[in-house]
């Protein structure tokens, strides 16, 4: 039975791609982080059968504010992380959510993905929510739903962008690593890419660096590094680390 306070709400996009290609971006969450900007690093954790439990590590503009919804803006505007549930149902196209840690204000928010095809080509993506504040005020529940508002868009802009990228310009993405063999254990070698605030010290091209590090594992990492033709060049990045 619903809550007299839940809110619903419905957003949509229409995609120049086929439905299962535009349902796989959402399912595989190793996807995200190319698509959706805020978020760095997704893990699966243990779940009960038939459904999954994510840690999705983010970031984004503190103006966005209010609760994450799945895939979207955070509340602080720096690097953290927070659990998730899932369920897939991959007949219907759909991934229905639900936050397991929400913002103070928020007495709980979940909802659903929800693709339709519209030809070969061509797909509808829809995001519902459905959501709590707490002591259910018709303030608080503007306010949630202003925020939910904020960070669909955004959501559903960039499954559009990247989706529609990933068809058209199929060998746009790739991967590649490097391999090095060294002569120390694996503990001093991970110390010293750890510890990055010391590469300044450490390596000649890197002339200045700043590290912060207010939660243990998650780092926001900014460095000027020299190019060869002495040149100085600006480089950003987060960093999620498992000691």
């Amino acid at each position: 039975m619903e809550h007299p306070g839940m809110r619903q709400v419905a957003h949509e996009i229409n995609v120049a791609a086929p439905a299962d290609t535009v349902h796989r971006l959402i399912t595989e969450v190793g996807n995200w982080p190319r698509i959706f900007p805020s978020v760095i690093h997704v893990a699966h954790e243990e779940a009960p059968e038939g459904e999954e439990r994510l840690r999705i590590w983010e970031t984004a503009p503190s103006t966005e504010g209010g609760p994450s919804t799945e895939g979207g803006p955070s509340a602080e505007g720096g690097p953290y992380s927070r659990p998730l549930r899932r369920i897939v149902e991959p007949a219907a196209l759909r991934v229905n959510f639900q936050h397991l840690v929400t913002e103070a204000h928020v007495a709980g928010i979940g909802g659903a993905w929800l693709v339709e095809p519209l030809g070969e080509n061509a797909s509808r993506v829809r995001l519902l929510h459905e959501f709590r504040a707490e002591g259910d005020t018709p303030e608080a529940l503007d306010r949630i739903g202003a925020e939910v508002d904020r960070g669909a868009h955004a959501q559903l802009a960039a499954l559009k962008e990247n989706a529609e990228r990933d068809v058209a310009e199929a060998g746009l993405t790739f991967s590649f690593e490097d391999t090095v063999l060294v002569d120390g254990s694996a503990k001093d070698v991970y110390a010293f890419i750890n510890e990055a605030h010391l590469w300044s010290e450490r390596l000649p091209h890197v002339a200045t660096v700043r590290l912060e590090e207010t939660t243990p594992g998650l780092q926001t990492l900014e460095m000027d590094t020299r190019a060869k033709d002495g040149s100085v060049h600006t480089t950003k990045s987060y960093r999620v680390t498992f000691p």
